[in-house]
């Protein structure tokens, strides 16, 4: 396998409000972006058209809302890139990427039935794994949440405007 770039090819212009500085040695990813869930759509599709592929998309409940994970790679060189977007408790929706990416669909799907995130624009939201009368979403923690900045360090964190290094 080729070595990754520096920075991996097709991220540049991708409106981040926070990046996370890359480390590949110990995260596996070579960049690491926050989007606003309206830039979803306009980065993924970025993304598929530099070559890269959708692995998964994970939720995490926290303090400040839903955040989901987008990991994305390329067979060519490693350049694995996560794309994260965090959704309020009380407004739990984020765009649908299943027309970019088909497999999204399964994901999307996996989500909305564990965190009752809807995704808007989705062929077939339905849940997945769980009875449809459950009623619940499993994987919300209610009171024992954790804060974002306890799972991704501000000593992660590097400054929107300058790209990592």
């Amino acid at each position: 396998m080729t070595r990754p770039p520096a920075r991996p090819p097709g991220i540049e212009g991708i409106p981040a409000l926070r990046r996370s500085a890359p480390d590949p040695g110990s995260t596996g990813c070579h960049a690491d972006l926050t989007l606003a869930a309206g830039d979803l759509p306009a980065a993924v599709r970025q993304l598929s058209d530099a070559g890269y592929f959708l692995e998964d998309i994970a939720g995490v409940d926290v303090t400040e809302g839903i955040m989901l994970v987008y990991h994305f790679d390329r067979f060519e060189a490693a350049a694995r890139v996560v794309l994260r977007v965090i959704v309020p408790h009380d407004a739990p929706q984020a765009p649908s990427i299943a027309t970019v990416y088909r497999g999204a669909d399964w994901h999307e799907r996996e989500c909305f039935d564990f965190f009752g995130v809807r995704f808007i624009g989705h062929p077939d939201l339905k849940p997945l794994l769980l009875p449809e009368d459950l009623g619940s979403h499993p994987l919300l923690k209610g009171r024992d949440r954790r804060s974002l900045y306890s799972l991704l360090p501000l000593s992660r964190m590097v400054d929107v405007d300058k790209e990592p290094e």
